[in-house]
């Protein structure tokens, strides 16, 4: 039962994967704002109005804070510090040949 259910959270991983690319295609090729203009009117209404939600929790202090502290935190595990560059020899060290048993 285990391996079901990792394998069905794989596939909804990856489908979310996929559906957040074809929406950021979507969104960013003008296609979205072109299919909502011709979709029903309680649609739109519903699409204008979450919109808007996201658009107010992006401007947020709140979010720009936490972004800030992430973009720092990675950047951290991706530099290494000047301590641990130190200590590594300025050239690759040779390539060992594998010994043959005797």
């Amino acid at each position: 039962m285990g391996r079901l259910t990792k394998g069905l959270n794989d596939m909804k991983f990856f489908f979310g994967i996929a559906v957040g690319a074809v929406g950021m295609w979507a969104y960013s090729s003008g296609k979205l704002q072109e299919l909502m203009g011709r979709a029903p009117e309680p649609v739109q209404d519903a699409f204008g109005k979450a919109s808007q939600q996201v658009n107010q929790m992006a401007d947020s202090d709140q979010v720009r804070g936490f972004v800030g502290k992430a973009q720092d935190k990675a950047q951290g595990v991706a530099m290494p510090s000047a301590s641990e560059v130190s200590g590594r020899p300025s050239e690759p060290l040779p390539a060992s040949e594998p010994q043959s048993p005797a």
